[in-house]
């Protein structure tokens, strides 16, 4: 399994939210690019950035300091937040990123959605947002009435990399994960999900690893590890990573 750390810029610095909220961002770093290498020091293979000014204005904000964390680490990044077009696309896979999430455009333009999957097979991430199960977009500011049901029926049988599945409400809340949301989840798609939302301890990291031929790739960490209740040692050793 891919533990991926968790970078979310917000006026140039590492925060992490509660539910979504911005009003309610906590600053642990001001330089994301220390964070990075230090997540690469530990022995993670992969970074999870959000461009959450990005995600909420609709086009990326952060992408200077983005470039240089992508540049200044040799580790794969999976990368989220206000991309709506397909020049924004190329421009990410053209400067080093891995991975890009996709989520508001699952709603807004699903064309656009499928027209980037063939032309980056395998690298698109489907990014399924969920509260009372149904999507959230542009931020999680809008709640629409689409389900992962429908987004499955969809996407499913196109080459995407993989989904991350997150439980809005778990997320930031520091009261451990929903198993059952992430089950359900994984019996939607087809393709492994990776889980997001609600990651406290290094308990809920052995249970998504225990569920792992359940159908999941990997899971987001964030605050657990800001806050030091997780160390990216402990839990890379949990999912096996060398």
């Amino acid at each position: 399994m891919i533990l991926f750390p968790a970078i979310d810029i917000k006026n140039g610095c590492c925060v992490r939210l509660i539910q979504g909220k911005m009003a309610k961002a906590t600053v642990f770093n001001q330089d994301p690019i220390n964070q990075a290498r230090l997540f690469e020091s530990k022995g993670c293979k992969w970074i999870h950035v959000v461009d959450l000014d990005g995600a909420v204005k609709g086009e990326p904000v952060n992408q200077e300091i983005i470039k240089k964390v992508i540049s200044s680490v040799n580790i794969k990044i999976q990368l989220g937040g206000g991309i709506r077009n397909i020049s924004t696309i190329d421009k990410w896979f053209e400067i080093g990123v891995e991975r890009l999430i996709l989520g508001s455009l699952i709603v807004t333009n699903p064309n656009l959605v499928k027209d980037a999957i063939k032309k980056y097979p395998g690298r698109i991430v489907l990014g399924i947002d969920l509260i009372d199960d149904k999507l959230a977009i542009e931020g999680w500011v809008k709640k629409t009435d689409i389900g992962a049901t429908d987004i499955a029926k969809n996407f499913d049988n196109l080459n995407i990399a993989s989904v991350v599945c997150t439980n809005i409400k778990k997320d930031g809340a520091m009261k451990g994960i929903d198993l059952d949301f992430i089950l359900n989840n994984t019996n939607i798609f087809k393709k492994p999900i990776i889980a997001s939302g609600g990651i406290t301890t290094l308990k809920d990291l052995q249970i998504l690893k225990d569920n792992e031929k359940n159908g999941i790739e990997g899971a987001i960490c964030g605050r657990a590890i800001y806050e030091g209740k997780i160390d990216p040692i402990d839990a890379n050793k949990i999912f096996k990573i060398d």
